[in-house]
């Protein structure tokens, strides 16, 4: 899961997390190896390779992990083989931050690997409070045998993470042929999603973004333009009997869209700017509120209030993530998802979040515990069985361009998971950088003062307000930037 947010302010969601997935998909990629059992036992093969120009690669080996055959170091094939046939005995920890109903699939993905290779026992904990800063602790405090070794969450930790040293780059421990090999087993925004100073440092499983779900029992035909969809937000809002147009939490992520829409920004990484008080990210947030606040419960915009608001039926759309389907599934209410509509010519993009398997620290100088690790993390993220399972059981957007093909080929068979894909396609990336971590904290206070404007004073003199405090939160991250904060 991505995002939970439980008030204005950005909190991201327990388990999360969301994502590039149809980049690859609007490309029209030829996906293969589609469900291919693991072998048995890998097979040695000495493979003549491309040796990079600065340092010839060791002897490699072909195995297969999980659905995928790569090339992998001698050192890495002989692990492979002790541990899958019991011959070694190694144990790592495993962290995440899920919902109950994520856990007990990804439980069965760990079984499911202890079982493959019995030498490795994965200790997993599937619901880490506060689990960005719990390992950050561990690894400081060098306490190997009680923190993650391995975990995942969505791709935009990975700057913070590298950056601070709490997690190892993959390229310094895997030969080229190993990186290339692997990267050819993806959709290429998921890969390049892990990538962080040329190094590759996670590897990504899922991913997810927002979009507009929709109650059939109340929208028989989903709007094809924003127009369309304000009017049957008219057509519903009643507030007085407690009903409105739309269940929508508040927040930078969830603004995000309409942001982009007008080509507005919050932060690029790519060439280091910084656009929170651009004119465009002014005129989106105008937008939000002249066309979506009049009709929603903004008594309380958090995550549980507006997800309750769409569940009771009391609103004909949601904008939200596929973290909220099973509890939508829950009450029985029959949905259709797609993107959010064209504003005009306008196209609302969404952040979307990769979700990546990073490894910490404190394996680097323990080389069965970071062979272990390595596996694990490969096997994970390319095992075709597993991950078409946490496609049928959880709901996760599949990024292997193999599960992804399958995913093409039975649209039908996947309306809800097909219709976040579509979401992904025109989905912007969130930044991996660790200046991002100064953006989420000030736009959410600019998006909570405007909103106050807005509840005491009215709308107009919340628009009067966007510049004012925009230009505040530009300044306050800008100085935090230079380190003068």
């Amino acid at each position: 899961m991505g995002y939970k947010i439980k008030a204005i302010s950005r909190t991201v969601l327990v388990g999360v997390i969301i994502v590039i997935i149809i980049v690859g998909v609007a490309a029209g990629l030829a996906f293969t190896n589609f469900l291919q059992k693991p072998t048995t036992t890998p097979t040695p093969t000495t493979t003549p390779t491309t040796t990079p120009t600065t340092s010839p690669s060791p002897s490699l080996y072909s195995v297969q992990i999980g659905s995928a055959t790569i090339r992998v170091s001698q050192d890495f094939y002989n692990f492979i083989l002790q541990v899958k046939n019991n011959q070694l005995k190694v144990s790592i920890n495993f962290w995440t931050s899920m919902l109950p109903f994520e856990v007990s699939n990804v439980q069965k993905v760990v079984n499911d690997f202890m079982s493959e290779y019995p030498g490795i026992t994965v200790k997993y904990t599937g619901t880490v409070q506060n689990m960005k800063e719990a390992i950050k602790a561990g690894v400081v405090a060098n306490d190997v045998e009680n923190t993650a070794h391995v975990f995942t969450w969505a791709h935009d930790w990975t700057g913070e993470m590298a950056d601070g040293g709490y997690i190892i780059s993959l390229s310094d421990y895997l030969p080229p042929e190993t990186i290339s090999d692997i990267q050819t087993q993806y959709i290429s925004i998921a890969y390049t999603a892990g990538v962080y100073k040329l190094k590759l440092y996670g590897l990504p499983w899922a991913a997810e973004a927002i979009a507009l779900v929709i109650n059939k029992n109340l929208v028989s035909k989903p709007p094809q333009t924003f127009d369309e969809m304000l009017n049957i937000m008219k057509q519903f809002n009643n507030p007085s009997q407690n009903k409105f147009g739309l269940a929508y939490q508040m927040d930078p992520y969830f603004l995000y869209p309409f942001i982009t829409a007008f080509g507005g920004y919050y932060y690029n990484e790519d060439n280091d700017t910084l656009g929170v008080n651009s004119t465009e990210t002014e005129q989106g947030i105008k937008f939000w509120i002249q066309n979506l606040l009049p009709y929603i419960d903004t008594r309380d915009l958090s995550h549980e209030n507006q997800l309750k608001v769409f569940t009771d039926g009391r609103a004909p759309f949601i904008i939200t993530g596929p973290w909220d389907i099973p509890a939508i599934k829950q009450v029985g209410i029959p949905i259709e998802v797609v993107p959010i509509p064209n504003i005009g010519d306008k196209t609302p993009k969404p952040f979307s979040g990769i979700k990546l398997l990073w490894i910490t620290k404190l394996v680097a100088n323990d080389k069965n515990r970071l062979f272990a690790s390595i596996l694990f993390s490969l096997w994970f993220s390319l095992n075709d069985n597993e991950l078409k399972m946490l496609v049928d059981k959880a709901g996760f957007i599949p990024v292997k361009k193999s599960i992804v093909d399958h995913l093409n080929q039975h649209v039908s068979d996947y309306p809800i998971t097909s219709g976040f894909a579509n979401s992904i396609t025109r989905s912007i990336p969130m930044p991996k950088s660790i200046k991002m971590s100064y953006v989420w904290g000030d736009v959410s206070n600019a998006l909570n003062a405007i909103f106050t404007e807005y509840s005491q004073k009215g709308p107009d003199a919340a628009i009067n307000s966007i510049r004012t405090y925009l230009n505040q939160a530009q300044q306050s991250i800008l100085q935090k930037f230079s380190g003068k904060s």
